[in-house]
């Protein structure tokens, strides 16, 4: 490989604040909102020009997870999330699932930084960090502006791929390629006499998987739902596998692959399925849906052993999938903190678990606890009088002003 050295440069500090979230999708902007709420001055720095991640412009439109099989697990930020979709309408309520509108929780998002004076930085992302010792001394951004750096106290890494360990040389785990979950672009289809498409998907469900697998399309995950509006769908199946979402060429050909299938499912949806057959694509997913990437190595991994545990640092729950989604998990806080920096927390999906219980963890409302737990966590860390250390937070303190703030810890 050929390379090129690129010469010194002066970078302008943009802003220095006390917590910087990096990653705005459901985990960024509840540590974002968690860390504002209690106290800290903060900045959410986001690749894309609107919050949501997956859940906005992935169309992952369905908050799943949410409960134990019974009650509400996941509360606080993600409860507060759904309050004030339900003020404009624009929820429905789907068995124990949430189905809503991406443009209008947007909205919602942009509405939270304002009310907590969180400053965003929309249209940046991270390309690197300074490291002094085992701490963050600033992140490397950059954008249509250039590059530029932005100071923290505490960094909150809310990526999905865990980006900081990157830049960091945390370890952490990674599956190969043909291990990882698939990626998926998401959809919405117009014009269609929906109650014809459910009742045929319904009663010839098989035929329904055959046209999948014909596409070579996995069918052991994914769906498709009627959305808030008439005549419309989406459909969650037009999947890429074996793709390593940190590479940035596996990324490129997943997104044509994929782009190419929806097409041609829409193609085979009108000529087989009663009730598609004015069916048009209205749109596919600003960015591909990602499931799998990086997870660090935290201060401790969750295993299956740990199911059946209470932990003295719990800081939220999570559904337990291996009993059949009936109960749930403690999520402890060595989770979300590596040995190797003192003012880094992670946040979302790239938090320490094993690779086989990576749906419990994975999952919007999870990671907006486990956003909401980093947030506080990083605000306390920021007013200590002593050493800035996030290891170091009164760990009985964080879970009071959890509680406080409406999540779930206990049972």
């Amino acid at each position: 490989m050929n390379y090129i050295i690129e010469g010194a440069q002066e970078l302008p500090v943009v802003g220095e604040y006390d917590v910087a979230v990096f990653g705005g999708g459901p985990a960024g902007i509840a540590a974002a909102t968690a860390a504002a709420k209690t106290g800290a001055k903060t900045t959410i720095i986001e690749r894309y020009g609107y919050l949501g991640g997956l859940a906005t412009g992935g169309l992952v439109i369905l908050l799943v997870g949410l409960t134990d099989g019974k009650e509400q697990i996941i509360k606080g930020i993600c409860k507060d999330t759904i309050k004030k979709l339900k003020q404009v309408s624009r929820i429905e309520k789907i068995g124990p699932s949430i189905l809503f509108d991406p443009e209008a929780l947007k909205l919602v998002f942009d509405d939270f930084i304002m009310e907590n004076d969180i400053k965003p930085y929309y249209h940046t992302f991270l390309s690197n960090a300074i490291i002094y010792e085992n701490m963050v001394s600033a992140a490397v951004i950059d954008g249509k502006s250039g590059r530029s750096v932005i100071k923290a106290k505490i960094y909150v890494d809310a990526t999905g791929d865990g980006d900081f360990s990157k830049f960091c040389g945390i370890p952490f785990l990674q599956e190969k390629k043909e291990k990882l979950l698939p990626v998926t672009l998401g959809i919405r289809v117009g014009g269609l006499d929906t109650e014809k498409v459910k009742a045929y998907i319904n009663e010839n469900h098989e035929n329904y998987r055959n046209i999948l697998k014909s596409l070579s399309l996995s069918v052991r995950m994914g769906g498709w739902i009627t959305t808030l509006h008439k005549g419309e769908a989406w459909f969650n199946v037009a999947h890429a596998e074996n793709t390593d979402c940190t590479d940035t060429q596996d990324l490129t050909h997943a997104e044509i692959q994929t782009r190419k299938t929806v097409h041609k499912l829409i193609d085979i949806f009108q000529n087989e399925i009663p009730g598609f057959e004015n069916g048009y694509l209205i749109d596919t997913s600003a960015q591909i849906g990602v499931r799998d990437s990086r997870r660090i190595k935290g201060m401790h991994l969750f295993t299956r052993e740990d199911t059946d545990k209470i932990f003295d640092d719990a800081i939220a729950r999570a559904p337990n999938y291996i009993s059949g989604g009936q109960g749930s998990v403690q999520v402890p806080y060595g989770c979300l903190t590596t040995r190797k920096m003192n003012n880094l927390i992670f946040a979302g999906r790239c938090i320490s678990v094993e690779h086989e219980l990576f749906d419990m963890f994975r999952e919007i409302p999870c990671c907006m606890a486990t956003g909401h737990a980093a947030g506080v966590a990083a605000a306390l860390a920021c007013k200590s009088d002593n050493e800035i250390n996030v290891k170091k937070i009164d760990i009985s303190q964080l879970q009071g002003i959890l509680l406080e703030q409406g999540a779930v810890i206990w049972v």
